[in-house]
């Protein structure tokens, strides 16, 4: 029997959370589950959604008190009749809680945030990415027996081999929302000071959002201009980080960051700040570290990281032999399928 999930993620933009939902409804449909796929009307990557094996279903959500929309999913999933609803983000589990209550379906959710559990109350099972987010949940009064820790991952192909990269004038690349918690202000701070220190590098950052005209005046203010390129949107993810040598994540804020993973597969030299996902996805061995907010130590990181050769490739191969083995479709997706069996499973004999 095919097995049948719905994947139900209801906001319009798109950053890690949205991306795990579509990567999640793609990774799964091709091993050969049925997938309906419920999104907002105006979401951004709707179209990243066709596969033989998506149903789609665009609702126009205008928020948590919609009676409307929440009708139209309740009724989208009778129809569906999935084995497990699986969310994403607080609005999604909300109306997916309706759902599930009424359909008396069992509803498993992704949290993404460290957020208020007010709208996911029906939840038969919580995903944490991560033991931090596990712990969190365990203090906010959820039993241990209701998390499952599964670790996001990409469908991004690793790379066959690690390339040196170009020893004479190295490019640092970033790329993510243009938004305060990203700490690309502290990006372009660190990388003035290497400059001033009589380093060679260049800096791409990828991505738009409310943030882009401040950093754009700081780049000016900084005399930063000919050194540094704000490359815009990213389509091709692969490709961005292949152009760079080392890829910088400055977050001040990251619950997760699916961005360090595209790095791990395209056997990039990280550099990231200790914020609470990536010290959990990286160690020593994989990457090297700055204080979060802290330009100065993210400076120091980056000058460490362009003098030493060797030590970049090695930590490379470390994070790209990581993402192969727990990051990739074929190490995270069976963790999905396995917990939505078992979640049918006790569902059927309660």
């Amino acid at each position: 029997m095919t097995l049948k999930i719905t994947q139900l993620m209801v906001s319009k933009g798109f950053g890690g959370a949205e991306r795990l939902f579509i990567d999640a409804s793609l990774a799964l449909a091709e091993t050969g589950v049925k997938v309906q796929a419920i999104c907002h009307r105006d979401f951004v990557k709707q179209s990243a959604l066709h596969h033989p094996n998506i149903d789609m279903c665009a609702v126009n959500v205008r928020g948590a008190w919609d009676i409307l929309s929440a009708r139209k999913i309740t009724h989208a999933i009778r129809e569906f009749h999935p084995a497990v609803i699986h969310s994403h983000l607080a609005r999604g589990a909300w109306f997916a809680g309706r759902a599930a209550r009424v359909l008396d379906i069992p509803l498993a959710v992704n949290l993404h945030n460290y957020v208020k559990l007010k709208y996911y109350r029906d939840a038969a099972m919580f995903v944490p990415g991560t033991e931090d987010q596990k712990n969190y949940l365990i203090q906010h009064g959820i039993a241990a027996q209701r998390i499952h820790v599964i670790p996001h991952f990409s469908l991004l192909n690793p790379v066959d081999q690690l390339r040196s990269g170009d020893n004479a004038c190295p490019v640092f690349v970033s790329v993510g929302r243009m938004v305060k918690k990203k700490g690309f202000d502290v990006l372009l701070q660190a990388f003035k000071i290497i400059l001033d220190q009589g380093m060679t590098a260049r800096l791409v950052i990828g991505g738009d959002g409310a943030e882009r005209a401040a950093l754009l005046a700081l780049v000016q203010q900084l005399d930063l201009a000919s050194h540094v390129e704000f490359h815009g949107w990213v389509e091709d993810v692969a490709a961005f980080l292949d152009s760079g040598d080392i890829f910088v994540l400055p977050s001040l804020d990251e619950p997760f960051g699916i961005v360090v993973l595209e790095a791990m597969a395209r056997g990039k030299t990280i550099i990231s700040t200790k914020s609470k996902g990536p010290v959990e996805v990286l160690n020593e061995h994989m990457a090297y570290f700055a204080d979060v907010g802290d330009a100065a130590s993210l400076a120091h990181a980056m000058a460490i990281a362009l003098g030493d050769a060797q030590g970049r490739l090695d930590k490379a191969a470390a994070a790209l032999a990581s993402f192969r083995s727990h990051y990739s479709r074929q190490a995270v997706i069976p963790q999905f399928i396995d917990l939505y069996q078992r979640m049918l499973s006790r569902a059927a004999s309660d």
